[in-house]
């Protein structure tokens, strides 16, 4: 059975949409690493997971960034439950206008139940208007 990874991109960008940390948090597997050229920031538990999720939506919106938008470029598999994800989130305003985009790369793992968890997220922020938002996802 192939992955796909497209679908759910889609629901995570759902998720997202929410502004829902619980939610957003449910499609990660802890530990779960999120990483950029500056930073590299382990979440170990569901709780600072959550923490870490929540501080970034809180972020995203005093930013304006309503919609999150996904990209899909590329899938691999690396083994029979971990899978690469190579992506480009688009970020919208209350106005649907874009904002600004940002690669970001995922490795996923598929479960049991042969849902798609995170495990480690790689920002590349190629238009720096990430790194404005975020100095810090801490």
């Amino acid at each position: 059975m192939p992955i796909d990874s497209e679908n759910f991109l889609g629901l995570y960008a759902k998720a997202l949409n929410t502004f829902d940390p619980k939610k957003i948090a449910s499609y990660c597997l802890p530990p779960t690493i999120i990483m950029n050229d500056n930073i590299k920031k382990v979440m170990a538990n569901e709780a600072e997971l959550d923490q870490a999720i929540s501080h970034m939506m809180t972020k995203f919106s005093l930013a304006g960034i309503k919609t999150f938008v996904p990209k899909l470029q590329q899938t691999m598999r690396l083994s029979d439950t971990l899978f690469f994800s190579k992506m480009r989130w688009q970020f919208y305003d209350v106005k649907q206008q874009l904002c600004f985009g940002c690669a970001t790369s995922y490795t996923l793992q598929k479960m049991p139940d042969e849902q798609l968890k995170i495990i480690v997220a790689v920002i590349d922020d190629d238009e720096h208007k990430f790194a404005d938002i975020f100095k810090s996802i801490e």
